[in-house]
């Protein structure tokens, strides 16, 4: 069996199948990964506009978002709560972004931070710089091009189950965080029931794009294990309109059906009503690097 990518813990435990895709539940954290077989060109081949705007290309397979593009709105609302939440712990200074896609979290930023952001979707760098007139380069988290404790703040929003080495990426992190300095991690925990009980059913598996799922244990370790603090853990409510839970829903599950019906509820009144949820897996984890 692989070993967890969280805790290294060779006591793993076949789960299930999904498409080709085998699925592994660490014993000992309860992170939930796939056992990659694909080099690193293959994987990051998927993050093309396809990824973000999958409803304007008749492509089949899972993808990421609907519109990114569309659901500006949105999250740029949720944007603005994170960046509320950041700011009770660090006020300003020097943020990157690692996993920016267009950029809106840093726009939003741009009053109180000097950010930068790195994906490694070579076309949402260009539409963040062309689009939205924001700094993000190609670049992979597990190598930033920085120099020692370079930054005040990292952000990771939905980004750290996408990741190939997370243990490599954390420790980067740390190195390019300044002492004292804050970590931010949005993701889901595997461990939480509503996966447990959804199993190949829940929403968020989607491989090779979503490679592990941290348990709040799982997550714990690795921020050890890669030099920085202990996490702690908080509620991530969100705000969607019901046509993108909708279109989401018929991404996750490869569902035209969805997707249509979405897409034509968009163009009604419905669209103008705001659901805030906090999905019960859904978490933000804060961790400070140690100041000495």
């Amino acid at each position: 069996m692989p070993a967890c990518p969280s805790c290294n813990d060779a006591n793993t435990a076949s789960v299930f199948r999904k498409n080709e895709f085998p699925y592994h539940r660490c014993r000992r954290c309860q992170s939930l990964f796939v056992d990659l077989k694909m080099g690193d060109k293959a994987v990051h081949e998927h993050y093309g506009e396809a990824y973000y705007e999958s409803e304007t290309l008749a492509e089949k397979g899972r993808r990421g978002y609907p519109s990114y593009r569309a659901s500006y709105a949105s999250l740029t609302d949720g944007f603005r709560k994170k960046l509320d939440f950041v700011r009770k712990y660090v006020s300003g200074g020097r943020l990157l972004d690692a996993g920016a896609a267009y950029g809106f979290f840093l726009k939003g930023a741009e009053p109180h931070f000097e950010g930068e952001g790195i994906d490694i979707s070579n076309f949402a760098a260009i539409v963040a710089q062309r689009e939205f007139n924001v700094r993000v380069k190609v670049g992979d988290i597990e190598r930033v091009d920085a120099p020692d404790g370079s930054f005040d703040v990292v952000v990771m929003w939905d980004i750290i189950e996408h990741i190939i080495r997370p243990i490599k990426a954390l420790t980067e992190v740390a190195r390019v965080l300044k002492p004292g300095g804050y970590l931010f991690v949005s993701t889901d925990d595997a461990s939480n029931w509503l996966p447990k009980l959804l199993g190949k059913r829940w929403w968020s598996l989607g491989a090779p794009m979503h490679l592990c799922h941290f348990s709040k244990r799982g997550l714990a370790i690795i921020c050890e294990r890669a030099g920085l603090g202990l996490p702690a853990f908080f509620s991530d409510p969100r705000e969607y309109t019901l046509p993108e839970i909708i279109k989401h829903f018929g991404v996750s599950y490869e569902s035209n059906f969805l997707k249509s019906i979405g897409l034509t509820l968009e163009k009604s009144l419905v669209n103008k009503f705001v659901v805030r949820m906090a999905r019960p897996e859904q978490f933000i984890a804060v961790i400070q690097k140690p100041a000495t």
